[in-house]
């Protein structure tokens, strides 16, 4: 899938090293966990350096990301930041139509969504202070 010109929003975090520098994302799909149906699959650009996680020369292009606090929605988002999960999916594409269940993921961060670059940037560089 050719994602949009425009990004739906930006991945970046305050807590984590490797999450700093904001991401591009693309909304992809809806998917369940269990009894949630909150998760969301999204392209990311810059891609994720798979090898921290295994994956020798392998990059990560797309995540998982589910909303951290209860009572939070992306679906859709209405306050920003949005703290969430950052998971990556450990099937292949096909079986993403059923539920996941615990080992088909593997949480990697927690971050937050923005809605602008310039507020990833500007949350990172106070978050440095």
């Amino acid at each position: 899938m050719e994602p949009a010109a425009e990004p739906d929003f930006y991945l970046s975090s305050t807590e984590s090293h490797s999450f700093e520098e904001p991401r591009r994302c693309w909304r992809l799909k809806r998917l369940r966990y269990g009894d949630r149906d909150d998760l969301l699959l999204v392209s990311v650009e810059p891609v994720i350096i798979g090898q921290k996680y295994g994956l020798g020369g392998r990059d990560i292009d797309t995540v998982v990301l589910a909303p951290r606090h209860l009572g939070v929605s992306l679906f859709p988002i209405s306050e920003w930041p949005v703290y969430v999960h950052v998971a990556r999916v450990l099937v292949e594409a096909p079986n993403l139509d059923a539920a996941l269940r615990l080992e088909d993921l593997q949480l990697i961060a927690w971050a937050e969504l923005y809605e602008t670059e310039e507020d990833a940037r500007s949350a990172r560089d106070r978050a440095r202070r």
